[in-house]
């Protein structure tokens, strides 16, 4: 498709989606004022200006929270909600779906399930018993209950009605996998598949827009995406996209321990991210546990599907599993595996296999998540294993890891089970590439305490620490080092984790370094030399974390951030320079010359710099900038920018030789459709000196302002009143009185005031004309007075008194201070009768939110309502004024002064009775605030009243729980050490991991194996 007809289809599809907005509107009977009441109980509350520029073809495109909210508040069904948003996303610029490309981290597989097959996709394969002819890969699938939930959930979404992203938790070897395999396989065999391989590609996947309506996304595994670098980026956008665009089917598996429970643990936990949390507690995230046991009667229904289908797989691990139900379990063949490693090394596993394969398991258990590398493993291994059975050949880990990981060794003896479940399994980001590893699940689940405990702690720790290069599992290392009480060493971890990129915060180093062993000005240092960030905010944000820690260490950072900031981008040039600012350091940024450099691409961004550079004082650098915005004219549409065009020309040196012309121009082309605001600044600015072109921008601004909002034209009239616009307010106002909605009281009188203070006598007897009292919402006392007050302006008492008598029944009396001004401009024109009724409904029916409002409105039934009427007020203001409280003396003094002398007293007992008044009495406010008032009495009767506070004695000190200095990894109290001294334990730590290095890819026995 050409561009022009792109831009033709998004304009079509927009003018439709207007239009559909417009017709759901209609369809229900709703008015706009209508959508802004309801939209404010749903979740997503609009103002009458955002619908009315959502309806408006002048103005942009509605987002799509607007079209959403709009949609709610109106209640539409599913289908014409469905409608809405693919007019949205067809009304968006650019291409819906990028097609698939090449990629080193994101497979789209064969192109579905049906063609990835079981292999790929990670289901299990059910092991051989015996020799002999091969089978079926999968043994036939026996559906349990969650299946059913599982498709139940899935065809929607796979119908394109909903998104959906369904998990499957449990145990391992529980079936999971092969069961979203068989519904995939039954629903959606040819739908196109994504396999991303860790969160940092799916990140990348959903970024790229590639992941379209009708496509299905494969999570096996989940904790692979959900924790680590990109899980949060990948978290957030899976969420936005699930809850946007329906038809896209997500699937994945997840162990509920320790993965589920993980990550929807409480937000103090630093391993459960926000946005991780965020996605798995959405309305589109199904979780469906898988239960590990079959029960005696799916045993049975198991045993039959053995026998009828003549699989003997099924038939044995039927029967290995009938004691304790775990027959899916048996199926993998994972409990043999277990047994064979529970036999220790020298049986089933080579000591030096058997150390490895235990290592793994270890690593595992502290919570590290990535792969494991061949030099890590090997460290940990030769720690555990004692002297004599170290092996001597130089390239000892890498056989044994090719052994585990084929299934077979160099003399062909078997380490696998059935031939078929390895110990190990290898994983390569990309042909030919490193090698790592990972334990199989169902020894992990079932090993992993144990494996732990015949590890060496200062091994483990070494080698996870020495072999790790991802700065985010640095740091979560660190935290839980910190947690198991290795102080020393999860400082080490995050000093590893931020020269390896992490963006540690100052806070965080901070708090992790005992108050004992910190440098703070060397740390600051430090900091400020090694710490990274992630984009210009979080740059900023650095800064003004140091900013307290002395000069030199802000210096220091600021230096950097300047040498490292991309000049040419406006957006990282305007918040570096306002934080620099802040820091008294801006002349750094400003003698790299932005000005010149940076890339003039987003208005609203250069015209920030450029208003920095002005109030900062660099008027040449202004100068310099505004010549470059000059030769392109497209800026002149935008009005912030204008507006600093305006002050540059009159406070810097020259760079333009006819402003007139110039403004004139920018104020004939400038961009209305955005917010009023920065257009009625740039009209005032332009009044000083080119008042020609203050007068045609405002003539625009009245010929574009929606006049469906008419509380949005009066305030519109009132600042081009106050900026002495008067050809533009008479422009405005002729359109307004034709076409202004006449429903809001409130919006009505401010309208009718503006045109009597603009002088518009004529303008005002045509909206008059047009009955604005007929079709009124009545609704607040606090909108209808207001508008009796613009008719009293008016002196049109006839229509002050039919106002009055035909909202006297309907008013919601919601203020005590209006209610009290509607009584007496009431009493003036209505029957003595009507008043009364008024008055007794005041009493009992008006919101008593404040003590203030009650003294007006019984001052108005003192004068105008029947006997009883003041007394019930007073019932009723008793009860509802909190006692003690600011409002209890204003209270008083009302009730006093009109002689309710018995409402004055149960006032009185109740603050003697409410619970707060010992610590109202003892901050001797409410006291003063009596006696100021002239109630001595009730003052000293309050005193008298309160209960003697004691005072609880102080808790005793507490002493520190064990040494201020942590542990060493192997359990004993660490020595006294200092910021300083760490790095001479770093050099120690590469002393004692020194010589197993990473291999070149490729050159490892285990990298060229391929796994069976």
């Amino acid at each position: 498709m050409q561009a022009g007809d792109d831009a033709s289809a998004r304009a079509e599809a927009l003018t439709a989606l207007r239009e559909r907005l417009r017709e759901v509107l209609g369809s229900r009977g709703y008015t706009r004022k209508d959508i802004v009441r309801r939209s404010g109980a749903s979740r997503i509350p609009l103002s009458a200006t955002t619908i009315s520029q959502a309806l408006n073809d002048r103005h942009p495109a509605p987002t799509l929270r607007t079209v959403t909210g709009i949609a709610q508040a109106a209640e539409a069904d599913p289908e014409t909600y469905r409608q809405l948003l693919e007019l949205w996303h067809r009304s968006r610029p650019g291409p819906d779906v990028a097609a698939p490309g090449p990629c080193a981290d994101v497979s789209a597989g064969p192109g579905s399930v049906q063609l990835a097959g079981p292999e790929l996709l990670q289901v299990q394969q059910a092991p051989f018993l015996t020799a002999g002819p091969v089978t079926a890969f999968l043994t036939p699938y026996y559906a349990r209950p969650h299946d059913i939930d599982l498709e139940r959930l899935l065809a929607p979404a796979v119908d394109g009605v909903t998104s959906c992203f369904v998990l499957l938790t449990g145990d391992s070897s529980t079936g999971k996998t092969r069961a979203l395999f068989e519904v995939l396989l039954r629903l959606a065999p040819q739908r196109r598949l994504w396999r991303p391989t860790h969160a940092g590609a799916l990140a990348d996947l959903l970024g790229d827009g590639r992941v379209a309506p009708g496509d299905v996304l494969w999570l096996n595994e989940a904790q692979r995406f959900l924790h680590g670098d990109g899980a949060e980026e990948a978290a957030a956008a899976l969420r936005e996209l699930l809850l946007t665009r329906p038809g896209v089917v997500v699937v994945g598996t997840l162990w509920t321990f320790p993965y589920w429970e993980e990550f929807v643990r409480p937000p103090q936990s630093v391993n459960a991210p926000s946005h991780v949390r965020a996605l798995l507690e959405a309305p589109v995230t199904h979780r469906i546990a898988v239960p590990a046991e079959l029960t005696p009667a799916q045993q049975a229904e198991w045993r039959s599907l053995a026998l009828s289908s003549g699989d003997s797989r099924m038939g044995q691990a039927g029967r290995a599993g009938a004691a304790d139900g775990r027959v899916v379990q048996h199926l993998s063949g994972g409990p043999e595996l277990l047994a064979a490693y529970r036999m220790g090394p020298g049986a089933h596993f080579t000591p030096a296999e058997h150390a490895l394969v235990t290592a793994a398991i270890a690593v595992r258990h502290t919570g590290r998540r990535v792969p494991l590398s061949e030099e890590l493993l090997a460290h940990i291994a030769d720690a555990a294993l004692p002297p004599r059975l170290r092996p001597a050949r130089p390239g000892w880990a890498g056989e044994a890891l090719t052994a585990l990981v084929t299934g077979a060794r160099a003399d062909g003896r078997r380490t696998d089970i059935r031939n078929s479940l390895t110990a190990l399994f290898a994983l390569r980001d990309t042909a030919g590439g490193p090698t790592t590893y990972e334990p199989a699940d169902y020894l992990q689940q079932n090993s992993a305490e144990a494996a732990a405990a015949s590890v060496p702690g200062p091994a483990l720790w070494d080698a996870m620490t020495a072999f790790t290069t991802d700065p985010a599992v640095l740091m979560d290392l660190s935290y839980k080092a910190d947690q198991q009480g290795f102080t020393k060493q999860a400082v080490v971890l995050m000093r590893r984790a931020t020269t390896a990129g992490y963006p540690t915060r100052w806070g965080t180093l901070l708090s992790t370094v005992p108050v004992e062993t910190r440098e703070r000005e060397e740390m600051a240092l430090w900091t400020a030399s090694h710490t990274s960030w992630e984009s210009g905010w979080d740059m900023c944000a650095r800064l003004l974390e140091l900013a307290g820690e002395g000069a030199e260490a802000t210096l220091r950072l600021a230096e950097r951030a300047v040498e490292e900031v991309d000049v040419s981008d406006v957006k990282e040039v305007t918040h570096l320079l306002r934080t620099l600012r802040d820091l008294g350091h801006e002349s750094l940024l400003i003698d790299r010359d932005p000005a010149a450099l940076m890339r003039l691409s987003k208005a609203d961004f250069v015209s920030d710099v450029l208003w920095q550079l002005l109030e900062y004082g660099y008027t040449a650098h202004a100068a310099r900038l505004a010549g470059r915005i000059l030769a392109d004219r497209a800026f002149l549409e935008h009005p912030a920018m204008v507006l600093e065009l305006v002050v540059a020309h009159r406070v810097c040196p020259p760079w333009c030789e006819d402003g007139k012309a110039l403004f004139s121009a920018a104020a004939s082309r400038v961009d209305l459709s955005g917010d009023i605001e920065p257009l009625l600044s740039l009209v005032k600015e332009l009044k000083e000196e080119y008042a020609e072109a203050a007068h045609l921008l405002a003539l625009r601004l009245a010929d574009a302002i929606d006049l469906w909002d008419t509380e949005f034209v009066a305030s519109s009239l009132y600042e081009l009143r106050e900026l002495g616009m008067a050809a533009a307010c008479r422009r405005l106002a002729q359109r307004a009185v034709l076409l202004v909605e006449l429903e809001e009281p409130e919006n009505v009188g401010w309208l009718l005031d503006e045109l009597r203070w603009c002088g518009f006598d004529d303008l005002v007897a045509e909206l008059l004309g047009r009955d604005p009292l007929a079709g009124l919402d009545v609704g607040s006392v606090k909108k209808v007075v207001p508008l009796l007050w613009a008719l009293q302006g008016l002196e049109r008492g006839d229509l002050v008194r039919r106002l009055l008598l035909n909202s006297v029944r309907d008013v919601a009396l919601d203020d005590a201070e209006y209610t009290a001004i509607y009584l007496d401009e009431l009493a003036r024109v209505g029957r003595p009768r009507t008043v009364r009724r008024f008055a007794l409904r005041a009493a009992d029916e008006v919101l008593l939110s404040g003590a203030a409002g009650v003294l007006f409105l019984a001052r108005s039934l003192d004068r105008e309502g029947p006997p009883g009427a003041l007394d019930r007020l007073a019932r009723r203001a008793v009860l509802a004024v909190e006692p003690c409280s600011h409002g209890f003396v204003t209270l008083l003094r009302t009730l006093r002064e009109h002689g309710l002398t018995a409402h004055s007293d149960a006032l009185i007992e109740r603050a003697v009775a409410h619970r707060g008044l010992s610590n109202a009495v003892r901050r001797k406010e409410l006291l003063s605030a009596l006696r100021t008032a002239g109630e001595t009495e009730a003052a000293d009767r309050l005193e008298s009243a309160a209960p003697v506070v004691v005072a609880a004695p102080a808790d005793p000190v507490k002493p520190r729980a064990g040494s201020p200095y942590g542990l060493e990894t192997d359990g004993t109290p660490a020595a006294p050490w200092t910021w300083s001294g760490l790095d001479a334990v770093e050099a120690q730590l590469a002393s004692r991991t020194r010589g197993r290095t990473a291999p070149t890819p490729g050159t490892s026995p285990a990298a060229a194996a391929t796994p069976r």
